[in-house]
């Protein structure tokens, strides 16, 4: 792949559109959307304004764009439904996906949870292809996402990579315990896995799993390494960096 080929990043505001940016460098000509706006944009970014809600909008942002990397959803796992949940995670994913399709994408990178898995966080190693077991109907909604991936690969050949991702806050000299059970990526093995899923080539559809390397998780990461080549440099199984 081109490093300059066009990427879209939906929710570039947040956390994880903060991670990427600061990562990926100008590895890939961004343009980074968000009903924010963002006003620090480099040579290599533009920003466009973007209500996911809105399938125009979507459309629009999806004009050109290889691939989609989309982030924009509620985060909140106690998120009230019919406000919040519904429009931003339900119907704004659906618009990702087809607008996606539409407009001619070569793939479509969903930002899932491993809240679509949670309910197995008590027993290690926990497959990709186990039944989803959300524990809450936010978890629920990204199972619906990663149903859309396989309706859209499948039925409208749109190459689509779901990334059930752990918490983004993972620190090397953090304050950690390598015996208990991980399910947090660092930043910098954030940034990896996406850029992995984004590069690979000639894959229909996957579900990955979004941790870094730990002694101990309920998240395999065995298809990750398989499928995209993602290495994970951060985690519990790695000595502690100590605080400079």
């Amino acid at each position: 792949m081109s490093a300059k080929d066009k990427i879209l990043i939906t929710g570039a505001a947040g956390r994880v559109g903060e991670i990427l940016r600061t990562h990926w460098g100008d590895r890939y000509a961004l343009r980074l959307a968000d009903i924010r706006p963002l006003e620090d944009c480099a040579g290599h970014e533009e920003y466009a304004a973007l209500d996911i809600t809105s399938y125009e909008q979507m459309l629009e942002a999806c004009t050109g764009i290889d691939t989609v990397v989309h982030l924009a959803a509620d985060p909140n796992p106690n998120a009230e439904f019919y406000s919040s949940l519904l429009p931003r995670n339900i119907t704004g994913t659906y618009n990702a996906f087809h607008a996606a399709h539409k407009t001619g994408c070569r793939r479509l990178v969903f930002a899932s949870s491993g809240q679509a898995i949670l309910g197995y966080n008590t027993r290690e190693s926990t497959g990709w292809d186990v039944p989803v077991f959300p524990q809450n109907v936010y978890g629920a909604t990204k199972c619906w996402g990663e149903a859309l991936a396989r309706v859209y690969s499948d039925q409208h050949q749109l190459s689509c990579i779901c990334v059930r991702l752990g918490s983004p806050v993972f620190a090397q000299d953090g304050d950690w315990n390598a015996a208990d059970l991980y399910a947090q990526i660092s930043p910098r093995d954030a940034a990896q896995l996406f850029a992995c899923c984004v590069d690979v080539e000639e894959l229909d559809f996957a579900i990955v799993h979004g941790i870094s390397r730990h002694q101990r998780s309920w998240m395999d990461l065995e298809v990750s390494r398989q499928l995209v080549g993602y290495e994970p440099q951060d985690g519990t199984a790695f000595p502690r960096t100590p605080i400079s």
